[in-house]
């Protein structure tokens, strides 16, 4: 399965015209792996649905990606990134005074595309940036069941949002190596049709990776 499946309609564009801006600027093209961990601040839904109370919370998990960037100078660069986090959504219902608490699989996938500005340049020992864009965040099928054996579910979903993080790196020679955190605001439209209003989430990222140059050369501090 592909890691960057999620945002391909959104951020190919932008990740064709990072390539090709690259290209004319000669800058360094770099691939990085990355693991990490998702931790989402807030539940996906809290509702009252056909006088049942529905409250469905994301799972923390495992997040595997990577990402694609492309330096246009010392100070600015370019980024795609792809990420899978394999989680559980836990239910909590509550239908005809009979309470019920179940978790199911439901699996996430993020893509980005965002500007990085470097405070500190990735050129130092030590690098210190601040980035935002575009995010969006990929969903398999929402379910749950409670008590009296009503089935909610809801297929898989899309969702576009914004996506703003800060990243701490270290130059290793040729490779360098980060830890970012980063912060996904959306709306996802879970259960929507049933009733249930969209509610804002902040859904947290902190990652480590590995940066590995694909080609071009390194642009000098300035």
């Amino acid at each position: 399965m592909s890691l960057f499946f999620a945002p391909r309609k959104h951020v190919t564009i932008l990740l064709l015209a990072c390539l090709g801006t690259a290209s004319s600027a000669v800058a360094q093209v770099s691939l990085t792996p990355t693991v990490g961990i998702y931790a989402p601040t807030g539940d996906l839904v809290d509702a009252v649905i056909n006088g049942n109370a529905l409250q469905f919370k994301q799972q923390v998990g495992i997040a595997l990606g990577g990402r694609i960037g492309v330096a246009l100078s010392s100070r600015i660069s370019l980024s795609a990134t792809g990420t899978y986090v394999p989680s559980s959504l836990r239910a909590t219902l509550s239908a005809s005074g009979i309470a019920s608490d179940t978790a199911e699989k439901t699996s996430l996938y993020f893509g980005t595309g965002r500007v990085n500005l470097w405070l500190v340049p990735p050129t130092s020992p030590l690098s210190i940036g601040l980035n935002g864009g575009v995010g969006v965040v990929g969903r398999s099928q929402t379910r749950a069941v409670d008590a009296n054996g009503t089935v909610y579910a809801e297929g898989g979903r899309r969702d576009v949002g914004g996506v703003v993080g800060a990243v701490v790196g270290l130059s290793l020679g040729p490779i360098s190596a980060f830890v970012s955190a980063d912060n996904y605001i959306y709306k996802p439209a879970v259960f929507e049709a049933l009733g249930a209003a969209p509610r804002t989430q902040n859904d947290v990222l902190v990652s480590f990776g590995v940066g590995v140059p694909l080609g071009g050369k390194r642009t000098g501090s300035k």
